[in-house]
C-alpha cells in the first residue's frame, strides 16, 4: 500500500511538472512568433504596394503640362543665320503667317537682333511651309497671279476670301499657297546674265590684262565685315527659297572690290569699269577662272539694305533676284567702298 501511495504521488507528481513545461513552452513561444510575424507581414504588404503605385504616377504630368510650341504667340529675337523658312520650320507655321502677323508684306528678309512675333499655328494646319505674302500691284488680276505661281484661281480663293475677286487693289496682299519655294516660278536664267541696262563696252582688245592702278581704299573698322555680311544676308534669302548658300571666294572679293574703288575714283558706278571692262574680264585678270559669272551692284546705306534693293524687282525685269537665287553660280565675292552718300556694293559672282 505504501509502495503504491508512493508510486501515485511520483505520477501526480510527474504530471505536474509535465504541465509546467508545456505551459512554459507556450509561454515562451508566443513572444517569438509576435515578434517574427511584425517583421515579415509589413514586408509582404510594403513591396508590392508602392512600386506599381510610384511608376505610373511620377512620369506622366511633365508631358501633361507642356503646351504645344505655338498654341499661342512666340516672341523670337532673330538670330544671325535664321531664315523666315527656318522660323516657319521651327514653330511649324508657313511663312506667310509670320509675313502677315508682322507686317512684313512679302519680304523674306530677316535682320539680326530683330524681333518677330511667331502667331499661333492653329488655322494653319493644312499649309506647307512654303505659303507666302504676294503683294498685288498695279493692274494685276487674281489670273495672271495664279497663272505666274502655278496655281488655280479656286485656290487662290480658297484661302483668301475675296468680296470681289474682280477687283483687287494695288497693295492687296494676298496668301499663295505653294508647295515648293516660290524661286521655283521664277524665269529661269541662261548662262548669261542678264545687266538691268546695256553698257557700251569697248572692244576687249582695248582692255588692259591689269586692273586700273588705283590707292587702297580702307573701310573704316565699323564696315570691315560688310562684304562676309552682305554674302550671310544674300545666303539667308536663298535658305529661305530652299536653295543652296553661295561660297565665299577671295579673288571674287577681290575683283569686286577693285571695281568699287574704281568707281570710288571715277565718282560714279556702274557695270563697266573706268577701261571699258566688263564683269567677266575683271575677275578673270584677277586670277578666277568662270563658266558662268554675274554682278550686282548698288549704292546703299548698308548690306541690308542693298540686299533689299536687288530683291525689290518684279519679272521680268528682276535680273538682281535671278542672280541672288540662281543656281548657275555657286561663289560670291563682295566689295564696298565709300560714297559722299552710303556705299558702292559690288557683289561678283561665278562658278569655276
Amino acid at each position: 500500500m505504501g509502495r503504491f501511495v508512493r508510486r501515485q504521488t511520483a505520477f501526480v507528481i510527474g504530471l505536474l511538472a509535465t504541465c509546467v513545461l508545456v505551459v512554459t513552452a507556450c509561454q515562451l513561444s508566443a513572444p517569438v512568433a509576435t515578434s517574427i510575424s511584425p517583421s515579415h507581414t509589413p514586408t509582404l504588404f510594403y513591396t508590392p504596394t508602392l512600386t506599381p503605385f510610384f511608376a505610373p504616377t511620377l512620369s506622366p504630368p511633365p508631358t501633361q503640362t507642356l503646351p504645344p510650341a505655338t498654341s499661342t504667340p512666340v516672341v523670337h529675337a532673330i538670330q544671325p543665320g535664321d531664315t523666315l523658312l527656318s522660323l516657319a520650320s521651327k514653330y511649324g507655321v508657313p511663312m506667310a503667317a509670320i509675313q502677315l502677323q508682322n507686317g512684313m508684306g512679302e519680304s523674306i528678309v530677316l535682320y539680326a537682333g530683330d524681333v518677330l512675333v511667331i502667331p499661333p499655328a492653329s488655322g494653319w494646319e493644312e499649309a506647307s511651309r512654303f505659303w507666302v505674302v504676294h503683294v498685288v500691284k498695279e493692274d494685276e488680276t487674281l489670273a495672271e497671279i495664279a497663272g505666274v505661281y502655278g496655281l488655280q484661281v479656286e485656290e487662290l480663293l480658297a484661302v483668301n476670301p475675296l468680296a470681289d475677286p474682280g477687283e483687287l487693289g494695288s497693295g492687296d496682299q494676298l496668301v499663295l499657297p505653294l508647295e515648293v519655294p516660290a524661286v521655283e516660278y521664277l524665269p529661269k536664267l541662261t548662262s548669261t546674265p542678264v545687266p538691268s541696262h546695256t553698257p557700251t563696252l569697248i572692244p576687249s582688245t582695248s582692255i588692259a590684262s591689269t586692273a586700273p592702278t588705283l590707292p587702297p581704299v580702307v573701310l573704316p573698322a565699323s564696315v570691315a565685315d560688310w562684304p562676309r555680311e552682305t554674302a550671310r544676308l544674300i545666303n539667308e534669302v536663298r535658305a529661305a527659297h530652299g536653295l543652296p548658300p553661295y561660297t565665299y571666294n577671295e579673288t571674287l572679293a577681290r575683283a569686286a572690290q577693285v571695281h568699287a574703288d574704281d568707281c570710288i575714283a571715277r565718282g560714279w558706278c556702274s557695270h563697266t569699269g573706268s577701261d571699258g571692262s566688263d564683269v567677266k574680264a575683271r575677275i578673270i585678270r584677277a586670277g578666277y577662272a568662270p563658266s558662268s559669272w554675274a554682278e550686282c551692284w548698288a549704292q546703299s546705306r548698308d548690306p541690308n539694305h542693298a540686299v533689299e534693293m536687288w530683291m525689290d524687282e518684279e519679272p521680268p525685269s528682276d535680273p538682281h533676284v535671278r542672280t541672288l537665287l540662281s543656281t548657275w553660280v555657286t561663289e560670291i565675292g563682295v566689295g564696298v567702298a565709300q560714297t559722299s552718300w552710303g556705299y558702292y556694293f559690288i557683289a561678283d559672282f561665278g562658278r569655276p
